[in-house]
């Protein structure tokens, strides 16, 4: 009932500035009684069926950016400030959020163009948030990096695994790390321990909480771009715009 009421209260704001016009009715124009008043408005949306779809449209929207600023509100410990791996300095003014799976082959062409464009704009910088949702190679793969991370080699390990062809399994992220200088029978006891479980457990519930469906997805402010669109430079250009002009209320 509380959409509907705003949904009508939207179409009477819009009926009322198309009536009114740009000149104002005459008194002897205007509804003399309520009821006419009733008909006058009723007649009208019979006729223009269009503005209570507009409005109700509107208000549809209106709810969804409420809902979605509220949420991202509450959460931006979490999305900004958790410890999760970074790319780009540290002090960045702008943070462009990626929820991302180390199979999953859209991330893997976006990567490259997400490193252009940090090399392009030197004030902004990558949160990375591994969901593994692609399986249980996924999670395995994702314990593993959380655990070279204690060995400083998260860097490395990540491009590596980013550039890779094809699908990675467990044992082939343990040869990647390998080749890097991992201690592999340490990375192994660390990606087992508990603390391992938490760090992969929080990326998974913010992404829920955020109703992150698919990889890749990332968040600029209050706007997101999911997968891999042909104009993503172009897309991240204009949402990095907006938090430069106008700053960020949710970061």
């Amino acid at each position: 009932m509380k959409f509907f009421a705003r949904g009508l209260t939207a179409v009477l704001l819009l009926f009322a500035a198309t009536v009114s016009g740009p000149a104002p009715m005459t008194a002897q124009e205007k509804p003399a009684t309520e009821t006419q008043l009733d008909t006058a408005i009723r007649d009208f949306l019979m006729r223009n069926p269009k503005v209570i779809r507009d409005a109700l449209a509107k208000a549809e929207l209106d709810e969804q950016t409420e809902r979605t600023t509220r949420i991202l509100q509450e959460q931006r410990e979490a999305i900004y400030r958790s410890g999760s791996p970074t790319i780009g300095p540290e002090n960045a003014k702008i943070s462009i959020v990626e929820f991302y799976d180390y199979n999953c082959p859209y991330c893997r062409k976006t990567h490259p163009l997400l490193l252009q464009f940090l090399a392009a704009n030197p004030d902004a910088r990558i949160v990375l948030k591994d969901i593994a949702n692609l399986g249980q190679e996924s999670e395995a793969i994702s314990r593993l990096v959380i655990a070279s991370r204690k060995q400083g080699k998260f860097p490395a390990f990540h491009e590596a695994l980013m550039t890779r062809q094809g699908r990675t399994t467990e044992a082939a992220a343990f040869e990647t790390a390998r080749k890097l200088g991992i201690d592999t029978a340490q990375m192994k006891k660390d990606a087992a321990t508990p603390e391992t479980d938490r760090v992969l457990s929080t990326t998974r519930e913010l992404a829920t909480s955020l109703s992150v469906e698919g990889t890749p997805l990332m968040i600029i402010g209050q706007n997101g771009i999911a997968g891999a669109p042909d104009d993503l430079s172009a897309q991240l250009t204009k949402y990095v715009d907006q938090v430069r002009q106008s700053g960020c209320d949710v970061c």
